[in-house]
């Protein structure tokens, strides 16, 4: 076992299952997920190529890993590397922070990939990196100090500059959802969220592992980097076949009604009477054929019946009823539920029931939704 690590008093057990995570379970763990990034092929579909993209940015990031591993491994049989050793650390969390950010968000936006943008990106990183560590190097006094704490500074802008990044670019894709589907379809990409938020928890037990070098910090460190990475690294490879469900949205529906921009814009174009006349026809076309009542309707399938385009749709019910299309449907699905609740429905049938008459995928949807829009509960209302 390294010196590094030589506390007087540590258990031996400890020091051995901690030399075996560091040296063996952790390196070995990252190394078959970063190959199976690389050579495990993914659909051959337009709306995944930036999947691809990132699946192989994944697999450099589990690399680099791997070999960021090997050198922790050899810095910690150094004398006096304590503070070279926890630059490493934040550094790799750096790579990684960008990578698995980059990588997350090209899932939620298939626009958001392209060489430039990761180009420059990975400049922005690397540069500030190399400059700390050319103080580090440097022969005057205090030098070393003076680039791990620039290099620690850094590390803590980049995570909240990646956070705000991440929160806007997801925000975004869940109004797209919400402009597409008329459940909460998006929810089966929540992982994506919890995947970035837990990588951001890690990233700060990295800091803290670099900061306050320990045996404790190791396999605190060591352990949550194996849970994460293993169910993370299953996830990212089962997104080719989860993605099906939402590309329909994540496709079309990028450019226009993802934003309130974009629906401002249709808006514009349309006209405010011609978007009035659609939102009519839309009423009645929902009361006759009773659409609200698929759990599954999307914008698509209305359009479809309609005979416009789902844009146009979109952007007539952002502006006529300053809601999404998700809200628009909800709203009939509450008044059809509020009207059977008034007629005794409950009386002889479950919420369950109810919540599949009208639309719902469960009775959690329509106890939120419900309550939201009425102020009270269906058994209370």
């Amino acid at each position: 076992m390294s010196s590094f690590y030589k506390v007087r008093g540590n258990p031996p057990m400890l020091d051995l299952i901690n030399h075996i995570l560091i040296s063996y379970t952790l390196p070995g763990l990252v190394l078959c997920f970063g190959l199976c990034f690389f050579f495990i092929i993914a659909p051959d579909r337009g709306g995944l190529m930036g999947y691809r993209m990132a699946r192989r940015m994944m697999g450099c990031a589990y690399l680099f890993y791997f070999a960021a591993l090997l050198v922790q491994s050899f810095v910690r049989t150094m004398p006096s590397s304590t503070l070279l050793h926890s630059m490493i650390v934040i550094v790799i969390g750096l790579l990684q922070a960008f990578l698995f950010t980059f990588a997350l968000t090209t899932l939620i936006d298939v626009k958001f990939f392209t060489w430039r943008r990761f180009v420059r990106e990975f400049l922005l990183v690397l540069l500030p990196i190399l400059v700390c560590f050319l103080l580090f190097s440097a022969y005057f006094p205090h030098a070393e100090w003076v680039g791990f704490l620039l290099l620690t500074l850094f590390y803590l802008v980049k995570m909240t500059y990646y956070v705000l990044h991440f929160r806007r670019r997801y925000h975004d894709y869940e109004q797209r959802m919400d402009n597409y589907f008329s459940d909460d379809e998006r929810k089966r990409l929540k992982w994506v969220n919890r995947s970035f938020y837990t990588a951001l928890s890690i990233g700060i037990l990295a800091l803290l592992y670099g900061l306050f070098p320990s045996m404790l910090t190791s396999l605190l460190f060591a352990l949550a980097v194996i849970i994460y990475y293993t169910i993370f690294g299953i996830r990212f490879l089962n997104y080719a076949f989860t993605f099906q469900q939402i590309e329909a949205a994540m496709v079309d529906e990028h450019e226009d009604a993802s934003s309130e921009t974009g629906n401002t814009a249709a808006v514009a174009t349309t006209g405010v009477a011609a978007n009035r006349q659609l939102l009519e026809r839309l009423n009645t076309l929902m009361m006759t054929q009773r659409l609200y009542t698929h759990p599954d309707l999307t914008i698509e399938d209305v359009a479809v019946q309609a005979g416009e385009s789902h844009r146009t749709i979109s952007a007539a019910i952002n502006a006529c009823k300053d809601t999404n299309f998700k809200g628009w449907v909800n709203a009939y699905r509450v008044e059809e539920a509020e009207r059977l609740i008034r007629d005794g429905f409950l009386t002889n049938h479950t919420i369950d029931a109810l919540a599949v008459k009208v639309g719902f995928a469960n009775r959690i949807t329509l106890h939120r939704v419900f309550k939201k829009l009425t102020g009270k509960a269906p058994t209370d209302f």
